[in-house]
């Protein structure tokens, strides 16, 4: 099997997606994708466990591929694999476990041929490469989902940006810009419960409280981009939250007016094979 073949994991706050990338072409191979839900708030093993049966799955399509990149949130220690997750509502069962050795014995490998970095950085790198950010040099990016991540680019080289523990408004970054603040914020106005935010949005020609919760986002997202320092000039938007960014954007845009800034926003062409490609490419 080739070298450039590298299996690539993206692990959010509640799935895993994997597949194998051929780094030469650019490309996933056929057969190779898979993702499933992980019970985030499950014991330890339990989580290594699905990671690990998700992985073997598209390890099955070639045989013999035996480097992973995988994307994961912070904090965590990336070169040593210790998991430094706590009080995120995700993977406090992991916190300070060597995360890379657990997953080693999952797939019968060594430590050393398991590489790791952040998620955010992951996903810039990969839509800078072959995506929507493709020749910009200096860029933020953000992934709004499960949880806020957040990297910056400078000469096309992405790096974390620990945006999620800032102090903002009445906590932080993190508690914000995630699908739980939907979800809360939903229950609050309407006294309903609704799964996730793409519910929510299908909501929005039935009950006015949810385009007020788009643009309470909007106007939040604005103002945190606005305490930035420096303020950023373009940002590129992933997640699964960025899918409804024609329900948020006015209020952003609005806000933006009033601070009298001039953003640039560009929305993730690759979704998810972003961050695979930018978790192989640092295996």
């Amino acid at each position: 099997m080739s070298k450039a073949i590298v299996l690539g994991a993206d692990i959010g706050g509640s799935h895993i997606t994997t597949a194998l990338i051929d780094q030469e072409q650019g490309t996933l191979l056929p057969g190779s994708w898979h993702r499933e839900r992980v019970n985030s708030g499950a014991g330890a093993d339990e989580i290594i466990h699905s990671w690990g049966r998700v992985m073997k799955r598209s390890l099955e399509a070639a045989p013999g591929v035996y480097r992973v990149g995988i994307a994961m949130p912070g904090p965590f220690d990336y070169d040593a694999g210790v998991s430094f997750i706590r009080g995120l509502h995700k993977y406090d069962s992991l916190y300070g476990l060597n995360v890379k050795d657990l997953l080693a014995d999952q797939l019968h490998t060594e430590a050393q041929y398991i590489q790791m970095a952040n998620d955010a950085q992951c996903f810039l790198q990969g839509e800078l490469l072959s995506g929507a950010a493709k020749g910009y040099q200096d860029i933020t990016g953000l992934t709004l989902g499960t949880g806020f991540g957040a990297a910056i680019a400078e000469g096309g080289i992405a790096r974390e940006a620990r945006y999620f523990e800032m102090h903002f408004l009445e906590s932080t970054a993190e508690e914000y810009f995630c699908s739980r603040w939907f979800i809360q914020r939903y229950k609050e106005l309407t006294g309903e419960q609704l799964a996730n935010v793409k519910e929510i949005a299908a909501d929005v020609q039935r009950t006015p409280d949810a385009m007020l919760i788009f643009h309470e986002f909007g106007s939040n997202l604005a103002l945190f981009l606005s305490e930035l320092r420096p303020v950023p000039k373009v940002v590129l938007l992933g997640g699964n939250i960025a899918h409804t960014y024609a329900l948020f954007s006015p209020s952003l845009q609005d806000k933006l007016d009033a601070c009298g800034l001039q953003i640039t926003f560009v929305l993730s062409a690759l979704d998810e094979r972003a961050t695979l490609f930018g978790a192989a490419g640092i295996a």
